[in-house]
């Protein structure tokens, strides 16, 4: 078991602390059991009290030697942590200026121009005549089952994708996911990392399960998304080089932008567009019964990749704009070409006050790594990802320095 620095303990005892105040704050804890149930079994500290210790800990962290990066690193997760605290104690951010605090990242408006392209792309491609929004709805019902045919499917999908990444990623030999399916959750599917290279993988079936995306859904929290993250920081980071940080993972802060664009950008790892349609429409869509196009289902899947950041705008619509819940909820439908009961599924989460912000962590994260991808191997780049210490900004450096090399050749 490795020893803790003084800035991991009161790392993870803050951590546990807001969690006392915030279930669910803490998302995944692998380190010493003791840490965190002399915590939790203790009374929870005043608000003010949580302030002043996240305070304090920048302070440490700043007056430090630790290494620029992992100093930064630092810096930044907690005072993402203190931003939580303060709003524990009652002060309160601007929607926008909360993004920015807690995620690293400078969140906007995407021009909603980009939005009626992609959608007059849709209109030509999708099959059938009338209305774009009922065509999407009426090919997207094509693909939908139910939980109890979907779980032999994701076992088929498990093994396929499990193959795949350990020919790329070498994981520990203990490794495993458990799948369940769930009901009444404001999220699609979940990732509960255990420690100790264990994940269980939560299916959300309060929707019909769209097969389309089973795959890569899969792939976000399994392999090689958010399980693979966990077991490879846990193996290298936190057991290999005692860094307490990552003996625990915080919910709205820095590190979630990079999971997610992680876990996002997963299946792209293991296979290209092409070859994942035509992988599920031999492998998958024969089991239920569902006649696959290939061609026309990539065309589709590529021009819908535009429409990503519709949930992010529609989060800045209801938290900084102040439009009514309905109003936002018809601009999902609107732009997301979604059914209204798949927006209001959106709407729970971006109403949650633990996920409000939560959700421009998807888009940015991809976005980010995505424009890193461009001019690096990709295979190689998405190992650097799950194993190494990175931050937003860092990632976003890293894209403008590829981007000023590439003018100066």
């Amino acid at each position: 078991m490795p020893i803790f620095e003084p800035i991991g303990l009161a790392y993870i005892e803050l951590a546990f602390r807001i969690n006392q105040h915030i279930d669910g704050y803490v998302d995944a804890y692998s380190g010493p059991n003791y840490l965190r149930d002399q915590v939790l079994e203790s009374a929870a500290w005043p608000t003010n009290q949580l302030v002043q210790a996240a305070d304090q800990l920048l302070e440490q962290i700043e007056a430090s030697d630790l290494p620029i990066r992992r100093r930064t690193y630092l810096r930044k997760q907690v005072a993402a942590m203190a931003t939580t605290c303060r709003q524990l104690a009652g002060e309160h951010f601007d929607y926008r200026e909360e993004v920015r605090r807690c995620f690293d990242i400078e969140p906007a408006m995407i021009d909603e121009a980009l939005f009626e392209e992609a959608i007059e792309e849709l209109d030509s491609l999708l099959p059938g005549q009338g209305d774009v929004l009922e065509r999407m709805q009426t090919w997207r019902r094509q693909f939908d089952i139910s939980g109890e045919q979907a779980r032999p499917l994701i076992d088929v999908i498990e093994t396929e994708l499990r193959s795949r990444t350990l020919a790329l990623y070498p994981l520990p030999a203990s490794e495993k996911v458990d799948f369940r399916l769930v009901n009444n959750q404001p999220w699609s599917g979940y990732n509960w990392y255990y420690g100790n290279y264990h994940s269980a993988v939560d299916i959300n079936t309060d929707l019909p399960v769209a097969l389309n995306g089973l795959t890569s859904l899969v792939a976000h929290e399994a392999y090689p998304g958010h399980h693979t993250e966990h077991c490879i920081k846990e193996r290298d980071l936190y057991a290999g080089r005692g860094w307490a940080e990552h003996s625990i993972f915080l919910l709205n802060t820095p590190e979630c932008v990079m999971a997610e664009g992680i876990a996002n950008s997963a299946v792209g790892v293991l296979f290209t567009p092409k070859e994942l349609v035509e992988w599920q429409a031999q492998n998958l869509y024969p089991k239920v019964g569902i006649t696959g196009d290939p061609a026309q289902e990539l065309r589709i899947n590529l021009a819908m990749k535009a429409l990503a950041g519709v949930a992010g705008n529609a989060a800045l619509l209801l938290h900084a704009e102040g439009r009514p819940a309905k109003e936002v909820i018809d601009y999902l439908v609107r732009y997301g070409l979604t059914s209204e009961e798949r927006a209001q599924h959106r709407m729970r989460f971006i109403s949650a006050p633990l996920w409000r912000a939560y959700i421009f962590s998807y888009f940015y994260g991809e976005q980010m790594i995505s424009r890193w991808f461009e001019r690096g191997d990709r295979v190689e780049r998405f190992g650097t990802l799950l194993s190494e210490q990175i931050y937003p900004s860092l990632l976003e450096q890293w894209v403008i320095e590829q981007a000023n090399q590439c003018y100066k050749g």
